[in-house]
């Protein structure tokens, strides 16, 4: 018969042959663990998530991960517009006040000076006239630009394509728009398309210009709208950043020696911002105007030469160029405001279509 003694360190080998496999469990237990988290986290890997390893070994995993979202976004600075209508009743306030000051100093001047500045002042008037008529349309875009919301200039996609169609009394014109050419101008197109910024709206100007050296002129052939006002001065309130079509084929020098932008050709069938950029005068020291683009675009019919200065943001479809170019072959007439041709004048090439162009619709493709 075993004695006390013997029975307390049987009980005592027993108690640490059970400690032995708990250990070991909790072993087991810890690799597989750690075997499926591994598994999560390749998964969520390959999935394009991001995985929040702040230290150790898999830190590099997380650094690539954020490098990769980085190049594939870009950052978009969209800068408030002031309002259109309010800005152009303070710039005819200014003109009357400066006609005001040349007539009122016009008494002292000879007569041959009196006959030049009273030119100078009948013009200006016109320009004043002209102005007036398109504030009722400048206002009511006031109203139509509080419904539509700037879009957010962070982690902007720098890749990838959407497709739809402009649909207007002359036909369809399908497109694309392209991200990796001008990120934040597309942004801007998807976000006004989104919200029906263009149904309704005109194509308010059509040029058909072919070089001309001696004049300082280049091959020009565009459809141009986007402006809801059919003013040339309306849209949304914000701008968009310049994005350059470093991309195009330069067109071998300048029209204007004083250029200091070089042309490049933009293919028939191109889509581009159109802008109130102005470069930089050495002379007067007046600096540059930049990022003046908007919802203003031109689709290019023909080829056509500019300055590098507009942001390509896609392309019309075959078809789409083919109802361009019928329209271009049906002509041009003057612009409201503008003299009509006199008999025997060359046909005009910088107004707005002779037959109206509208825009029904224009609308992304569903996905």
């Amino acid at each position: 018969m075993p004695s006390n003694e013997e029975r307390r360190q049987a009980a005592r080998e027993k108690l640490a042959k059970q400690n032995e496999r708990r250990e070991a469990d909790a072993r087991k237990r810890k690799i597989k663990a750690g075997a499926v988290a591994g598994v999560v986290v390749v998964a969520l890997v390959a999935a394009g998530c991001y995985v929040w390893l702040p230290q150790g070994p898999r830190a590099p995993l997380r650094i690539g991960a954020e490098d990769r979202y980085k190049s594939l976004h870009v950052t978009c600075d969209f800068a408030d517009r002031p309002d259109q209508a309010t800005s152009l009743r303070e710039s005819i306030t200014k003109a009357r006040q400066q006609i005001a000051q040349q007539k009122a100093g016009m008494a002292k001047m000879p007569a041959d000076q009196q006959k030049t500045a009273q030119e100078q002042i009948d013009t200006v008037e016109k320009q004043i006239v002209e102005a007036e008529k398109s504030l009722p349309a400048l206002d009511t875009l006031t109203t139509k630009n509080k419904g539509v919301t700037k879009p957010n200039g962070k982690d902007v996609p720098n890749t990838g394509t959407a497709n739809g169609t402009i649909t207007t009394n002359a036909g369809a014109i399908g497109f694309e728009l392209d991200r990796s050419k001008a990120p934040c101008n597309v942004q801007t197109f998807l976000t006004l398309i989104e919200a029906k910024y263009f149904d309704g709206t005109p194509c308010h100007r059509e040029v058909a210009n072919t070089a001309d050296p001696k004049a300082g002129t280049s091959d020009l052939f565009v459809l141009q709208c986007g402006d809801p006002t059919a003013t040339g001065s309306g849209g949304p309130s914000w701008t968009s950043p310049d994005e350059k079509p470093t991309f195009l084929k330069e067109a071998g020098g300048s029209a204007n020696p004083m250029q200091q932008t070089p042309n490049v050709v933009y293919p028939a069938g191109t889509i581009a911002v159109a802008n109130a950029n102005s470069e930089a005068n050495p002379m007067t020291g007046q600096p540059a105007t930049t990022n003046t683009g908007s919802s203003q675009f031109f689709l290019v019919y023909k080829e056509t030469t500019l300055p590098a200065n507009y942001a390509v943001i896609g392309k019309v479809d075959d078809a789409g160029l083919t109802v361009l170019q019928m329209i271009a072959k049906k002509g041009i007439v003057p612009k409201d405001g503008d003299p009509a041709p006199k008999p025997g004048d060359k046909p005009v090439t910088d107004g707005k279509p002779k037959e109206p162009v509208n825009i029904t619709t224009m609308a992304l493709a569903a996905q």
